[in-house]
């Protein structure tokens, strides 16, 4: 039957993994969520575009009606002129044309401008869509992958989660809250081997008496210098030996 330390030590192999794969899941997560930020990012920039170019496009319309409609009375004024015999009246008509003129020359200047806002505006739109077009292929291709590999990552939890909680029923209640602390405080190493001699740990050699004592595996001992939990595979020891 496996001694307390032994299933520390299988305690903390099934700790270290789920660690690690809980940071896989999160990091998986986090990429995806970045991607769909960066895409709706994109999104409510393409929109935002397409909203100016209309605006612009209907700007446009407006100050070509208004041309037009400004060129027609220009034109029905100068035809009326010819036809004027009165001073006074042929003055007022001639007034009305010059005023027409300057409207119609305004508007002009006016659409020009609004021409070349959309050309812009339609520019930053193409430029717009087809950075939404990358990032949404990005988020095809990559966040599929990434959701599989954490649907795969979460089954294995939940295995060894379950792993997780029939070793603990094994272990002492007050050595596993000392194991539980340890391997807060020391970044998931709470149980390290000690091999020839020496904590791998903290790298320092342990007492001869102590050695003997951690060699056999019957008490949960703790390194004098990073108080960790210290445990020995005989195996190990032979390995290195030969």
């Amino acid at each position: 039957m496996p001694t307390q330390i032994e299933l520390l030590a299988a305690l903390q192999t099934v700790d270290r993994s789920l660690r690690q794969k809980e940071q896989a899941v999160e990091e998986s997560e986090s990429r995806v969520a970045a991607l769909e930020e960066a895409r709706n990012q994109k999104s409510a920039e393409a929109a935002a575009a397409r909203e100016g170019l209309a605006a612009l496009t209907a700007r446009e319309r407006e100050l070509e009606e208004r041309l037009a409609a400004t060129e027609r009375k220009l034109k029905d004024r100068r035809m009326r002129i010819t036809r004027i015999r009165n001073d006074k009246e042929l003055g007022l008509a001639k007034r009305e044309v010059d005023l027409l003129k300057e409207e119609a020359s305004a508007i002009e200047t006016e659409l020009l401008g609004v021409l070349e806002q959309v050309k812009a505006a339609t520019e930053k739109l193409r430029v717009a869509e087809e950075e939404l077009a990358a990032v949404e292929g990005r988020l095809a291709a990559e966040a599929a992958g990434l959701r599989e590999r954490i649907d795969v990552l979460g089954g294995e939890i939940a295995r060894e989660r379950a792993s997780r909680d029939a070793l603990l029923g094994t272990v002492d209640a007050d050595l596993r809250r000392r194991y539980e602390m340890i391997f807060a405080r020391r970044g998931g190493l709470a149980v390290v081997e000690v091999r020839a001699g020496t904590c791998q740990g903290c790298h320092m050699n342990v007492p001869p008496q102590l050695f003997n004592q951690i060699q056999r595996n019957e008490q949960v001992i703790l390194c004098p210098n990073c108080q960790r939990m210290l445990y020995w595979r005989p195996e190990r020891e032979e390995g290195a030996s030969g």
